[in-house]
């Protein structure tokens, strides 16, 4: 009896072992024999370009350019050199005479842009030189900042030309008195009346 019963549980062992080499096999093939793959990929880019040139000076890297308002005097008509003072080199103007200066600005980065232009003029004297002001030879201000522009678009590769335009009238009603007021200011030793005109361009990246 002790025998048979010894062998029935030889052949359960057996039988289970089996079974057990049976499943661990099949494990073993399901873990090996199986598809694998793997990629990598990878993109770089580089930084766009921001370069704004105001007359070919780039102002992204520099805080002032060059503005020659009254380096160009003409007489009152507008069109003939003006003869009729001494220096003709923008150090000085009188009534009668008048200029123009042209603000270039060139986008030169790799992005779209706007440009705004903020004007400002001093008088070093509270007698005001009658100085006017235009962008089209037409329409004239007292009031510099009437020329003042704002976010005015400038894409890649584009230019834009502003011209400002100066005018001190040879012929005013009752201005005789102030023009001869400051000519003979300049010439009595006094503080010579100066008349100071700046144009901030800024530009900012399109979004």
């Amino acid at each position: 009896m002790n025998n048979k019963k010894r062998s029935s549980m030889m052949v359960r062992l057996v039988a289970a072992l089996a079974v057990t080499m049976m499943f661990t096999m099949c494990l073993v093939g399901g873990t090996f024999a199986k598809y694998t793959s793997s990629a990598t990929g990878n993109d770089n880019a580089n930084v766009a370009k921001w370069d704004i040139k105001v007359g070919g000076t780039n102002i992204a890297t520099n805080d002032t350019f060059t503005f020659d308002l009254f380096k160009t005097i003409k007489d009152s008509n507008g069109t003939a050199d003006e003869t009729d003072m001494s220096p003709v080199d923008g150090t000085i103007i009188a009534p009668g005479t008048r200029g123009s200066f042209e603000i270039v600005i060139k986008n030169d980065s790799q992005v779209n842009a706007t440009y705004a232009i903020d004007y400002t003029v001093t008088n070093t004297n509270t007698n005001n030189i009658p100085v006017k002001f235009s962008v089209d030879g037409t329409n004239w201000f007292d009031d510099i900042n009437y020329l003042d522009v704002r976010s005015v678009a400038i894409n890649m590769d584009a230019t834009a030309t502003v011209t400002v335009q100066w005018m001190w009238e040879f012929e005013r009603i009752d201005g005789d008195t102030q023009d001869t007021t400051l000519g003979t200011m300049a010439a009595a030793g006094e503080t010579v009346p100066v008349i100071y005109v700046s144009a901030k361009v800024t530009a900012t990246q399109v979004d």
